[in-house]
């Protein structure tokens, strides 16, 4: 009788081990399928001398917007506490449900209790501000059946410009859609999505008067298609594969394609972890800068990271390396990396001083999608390379002053390889203006750079009623063959402010700081006699912005957001001064279906 109660408990188990092993097969010959395809159809256009590849890569346009699409919103990386990472909640105010002990007199005890706040599964949000701009989102979030949901979104973001004192439209919009499925069950987790997003903006950085007539609009499209699954139990812990489809007004064209498989394994009570991931890249852009020839780019990335983590009382090691092959199909080369991959850290003070250090290293791969992400203004036709770290050294301290405050110091020397700067592009010859050849986009070049950072966090996290994030970064740059580190700055430092200031009222502040940068404005010998090239130094600015919220009911909703409050008119890139003093006020609503 036992044994028979044991026979579906086994089947289960077998059943778990086989849907592991299928799904880590699949990934892999959906990988090696994709890649397969992508070489063949690089052959076959080399044989026709045509290209036949698109490319894929996601930016976010220049907005000088209400969304701060101009400020480096890079949240603190404190690694103190699980605390600094919430799930999303669509909710934007948080009701605390309190429950208050009454004993009467001569009667037993009674528990007197608030009604309970209702969560409602979906979002709505609609704006308006000055300089024309709406914003306006819809999350949907629905379950389907035990563990499955399907949810998605709809955003969009537009304005009409109106910065004073410009010859060329400036104005931008942003819409995207996104449609995803979650099933969740006790032996994984698995998630797929697909979306997609349109981005238009104007090269409207002219530094001087012309009367060429331009075009200066340039609309980005990507399309995104992934999925991941999680397990719960067993050696492979987790797989993924990620494709990204980029593509221009230009005729430019992206694919950029990513699988990964994650396992875990203990010895001698340590964990040792791997992954094994295959990065394949592709792209072209029509012509190039100077309009001559088609430019092409691509490579292919096999790599392995197997690390080991000892863990004794309040020491913890981690000691592993990367691995990488290189197959660039455009120089037809091939190159082996491999970079260290070192951390130690030892409570001092219990969890109120941890002391840590270590060296890493890896190869990134550079994408006119990631390209444009930070910068919108580039030109549709970029040296696109990978860029190297051979070293980050690194050494620090962090650890929580109190249940609600932690701290993370750190002092880092790191050699860069290949490094992308953005620099203004040349003016070219007046007799061929093109939309984006008069000083109004950016290339990309590469130096090798030492790095030295000196960087701060402080987190102040008092759950839902004040939560306070300050972080702050100092450079030093020492470039090989560049005569400075193009828009990089020696400071930046963000601010960030949650406050719950009743149980319908909440306000957030950030403030954002970027020191000088360093550029150039390039004048052609065609042009003049001889060849004008002038530094620029683009001035350090602090941008200040501020959001007020209201819950007029439990599923009705009012916001105020004013962005930039202080009117100051600076660049973010040279020949790009942003929008002044915006203001956007709008209504939420929340609701189930």
């Amino acid at each position: 009788m036992h044994l028979l109660k044991l026979i579906p408990q086994i089947k289960t188990n077998y059943m778990n081990i086989r849907l592991k092993k299928q799904l880590c097969l699949v990934s892999v010959l959906m990988v090696m399928f994709q890649a397969n395809n992508l070489f063949a159809q690089n052959n076959q256009s080399r044989s026709q001398d045509t290209i036949d590849t698109q490319v894929v890569s996601i930016v976010k346009p220049y907005s000088p917007k209400i969304s701060d699409a101009f400020k480096l919103k890079k949240t603190p990386q404190m690694g103190i506490s699980d605390t600094l990472q919430k799930p999303v909640k669509y909710t934007i105010f948080s009701i605390p449900v309190a429950s208050t002990f009454t004993p009467a007199k001569g009667t037993s005890v009674s528990l007197d209790r608030q009604k309970k706040e209702r969560l409602f599964q979906n979002y709505a949000s609609l704006g308006y501000g000055n300089y024309g701009t709406i914003l306006g989102n819809l999350y949907l979030n629905h379950p389907l059946g035990r563990g499955e949901r399907i949810g998605g979104y709809i955003a969009h973001h537009s304005s009409q410009g109106g910065i004073d004192g410009l010859q060329l439209d400036n104005d931008f919009s942003n819409n995207s859609a996104q449609v995803n499925y979650t099933k969740n069950s006790k032996a994984f987790v698995w998630n797929s999505d697909i979306a997609y997003q349109r981005q238009a903006v104007n090269w409207y950085g002219i530094p001087f008067e012309t009367t060429v007539v331009l075009d200066p609009k340039q609309i980005y499209s990507t399309i995104e298609l992934g999925s991941d699954v999680q397990f719960t139990k067993g050696l492979l812990q987790s797989g993924k594969i990620h494709l990204v489809r980029f593509s221009d007004t230009y005729d430019s064209q992206e694919y950029h394609l990513t699988g990964e498989t994650n396992f875990q394994f203990d010895m001698l009570d340590s964990p040792i972890y791997s992954s094994v991931k295959v990065d394949y890249l592709k792209g072209s852009f029509a012509k190039n800068y100077n309009g001559l020839e088609t430019q092409n780019y691509g490579n292919i990335q096999f790599s392995v990271a197997p690390s080991y983590q000892y863990i004794q009382d309040d020491l913890s090691v981690l000691v592993g390396f990367k691995a990488y092959y290189l197959m660039d199909s455009e120089q037809n080369k091939n190159d082996f990396y491999i970079y260290p991959y070192v951390e130690a850290s030892y409570a001092v003070v219990n969890s109120i001083v941890v002391a840590y250090a270590g060296i890493k290293g890896d190869l990134y791969q550079n994408t006119y999608y990631d390209f444009a992400q930070i910068n919108p203004f580039v030109s549709p036709t970029l040296d696109i390379r990978p860029s190297s770290t051979p070293y980050n050294v690194f050494v620090g301290t962090k650890g929580k002053l109190s249940q609600s405050i932690g701290y993370d110091l750190k002092g880092s020397f790191t050699r860069e390889q290949n490094k992308a700067l953005f620099r203004t592009h040349s003016i070219q010859n007046f007799s061929a203006p093109n939309n984006y050849n008069q000083g109004n986009s950016f290339g990309v070049v590469y130096d090798d750079i030492d790095v030295i950072n000196i960087s701060g966090a402080l987190e102040i996290d008092m759950g839902q009623k004040l939560n306070v994030r300050l972080k702050g970064d100092l450079y030093k740059y020492t470039t090989d063959a560049e005569p400075t580190a193009w828009n990089l700055p020696e400071f930046e430092a963000s601010l960030f402010l949650d406050y719950q200031l009743s149980d319908k009222l909440s306000m957030a502040a950030n403030l954002f700081y970027l020191g000088s940068r360093q550029d150039t404005t390039n004048f052609e010998e065609l042009i003049f006699p001889e060849p004008i090239t002038p530094n620029v130094t683009l001035d350090a600015f602090l941008d200040a912005n501020f959001q007020i919220s209201y819950e007029i009911t439990n599923q009705f909703g009012a916001f105020v957001k004013v962005n930039n409050i202080a009117n100051n008119s600076y660049n973010r890139w040279n020949h790009y001064p942003v929008q002044g003093f915006q203001v956007l006020g709008g209504l939420s609503y929340k609701f189930d279906f």
